[in-house]
């Protein structure tokens, strides 16, 4: 069976950076996922594009002690994107790459 449209993307709320980087960390090995991330009052936004026979995997990998799955909930997310600040659109391999490269 064929979805009309495609499945909403997941969205994970951290509440530091150490958080947000445990959950990148962990995505990254598992690629390719299409991860925004924005920082909105201080808490930074990850929002995670999955199908849904992935979602269970997403919820494992990015929900860690210091961050919180919301849900799907892409006009949640849209909103701390427009009134936050947009740190990346691929944040999974921008900053998953990075980490990673840092320690072998």
């Amino acid at each position: 069976m064929k979805l009309k449209r495609p499945p909403q993307p997941l969205v994970f709320q951290y509440e530091n950076v150490t958080a947000l980087c445990t959950a990148v960390v962990q995505l990254y090995p598992c690629r390719p996922w299409q991860a925004a991330l924005c920082l909105y009052r201080g808490r930074y936004y990850l929002s995670i594009g999955c199908a849904l026979g992935r979602r269970q995997e997403a919820r494992r990998l990015a929900g860690n002690p210091g961050g919180r799955c919301l849900g799907p909930c892409p006009v949640l997310y849209a909103y701390f994107e427009e009134h936050g600040l947009s740190l990346s659109r691929d944040a999974v391999t921008q900053l998953g790459g990075a980490l990673h490269r840092r320690n072998p």
